[in-house]
């Protein structure tokens, strides 16, 4: 068995990767898988970040423990930092014809409630936010969880 048939993402996949980096911990940045190796027993991926064209590739493992704080006493447990891409979503009075598309959509039928988790682009990646207002079906205020790591200008 080859690297490339026991991986759970592809190369050419698109996927989203958690960031540790100051400023920007727990932020989704958009990226695409440009390659996989191993380093030192563990399979590595080689990450293209399209919302950053000048970045270079960058090779991460897929679990990865975060850093830690002087609040942190106990050892931290590794976290999955890629997932794959969030399919376009659409609410249902506004889904495309479905014979036209082949990927993968999400139909939303409802409105965004106070306390809803959401995932937010904001500053070129994806934060984990809760709304904590609705201003109408697909406009409302949010929080992001990770308030304290960002300058956060809502």
């Amino acid at each position: 068995m080859t690297i490339h048939q026991s991986l759970p993402f592809g190369i050419g996949q698109l996927a989203e990767a958690k960031s540790f980096k100051r400023g920007y911990r727990g932020a989704w940045f958009r990226c695409k898988i440009h390659g996989t190796m191993r380093r030192k027993g563990q399979i590595v991926y080689g990450l293209e970040y399209y919302d950053y064209p000048d970045e270079e590739i960058e090779w991460i493992e897929i679990y990865q423990k975060p850093p830690k704080s002087s609040s942190t006493m106990n050892e931290l447990k590794k976290e999955l930092i890629l997932r794959p891409h969030y399919p376009k979503i659409y609410h249902v009075n506004e889904l495309p014809d479905l014979n036209t598309i082949s990927e993968v959509i999400v139909a939303v039928h409802g409105v965004w409630r106070v306390g809803d988790s959401v995932d937010w682009l904001s500053e070129g990646c994806f934060w984990s936010a809760t709304v904590t207002e609705t201003i109408s079906n697909d406009k409302v205020k949010v929080i992001p969880l990770a308030v304290n790591t960002f300058n956060w200008k809502i």
